[in-house]
């Protein structure tokens, strides 16, 4: 359809049209800002990439890394908040893993070797 019609009959029409389309959830669009927001900082970026490959505990992902333990947990924090990651124990160790949804994401725009 044309856009910003001049024909007044026309233009009604195009008005209710645009009226009747499905709207975007403003809560959506945050979680996927939140998410694209997460995937933007290097580190974040790196860990996800080494979780894209398998399931890392925090020391095994300081030693990848070579970054400080905090920095590392601080980041996975964000993370898990946002749904990137997920975690769970074993043993006496907290492994996390990319979430599936996110792999899809970060596959589309990352070459993952």
């Amino acid at each position: 359809m044309k856009c910003c019609p001049v024909d007044e009959n026309v233009k009604k029409e195009w008005e209710q049209n645009l009226e009747n389309e499905i709207t975007v959830d403003e809560t959506e669009i945050d979680r996927i800002c939140n998410i694209f927001k997460v995937f933007s900082n290097p580190i974040r970026l790196k860990i996800a990439y080494h979780l894209s490959k398998q399931d890392y505990c925090v020391e095994a992902l300081v030693r990848a890394l070579k970054e400080k333990q905090n920095l590392v947990s601080h980041h996975l924090s964000v993370m898990k908040q946002n749904g990137v990651v997920e975690s769970f124990k074993s043993s006496r160790y907290t492994y996390y893993r990319l979430n599936p949804q996110m792999r899809v994401i970060l596959e589309s725009t990352v070459k993952i070797k």
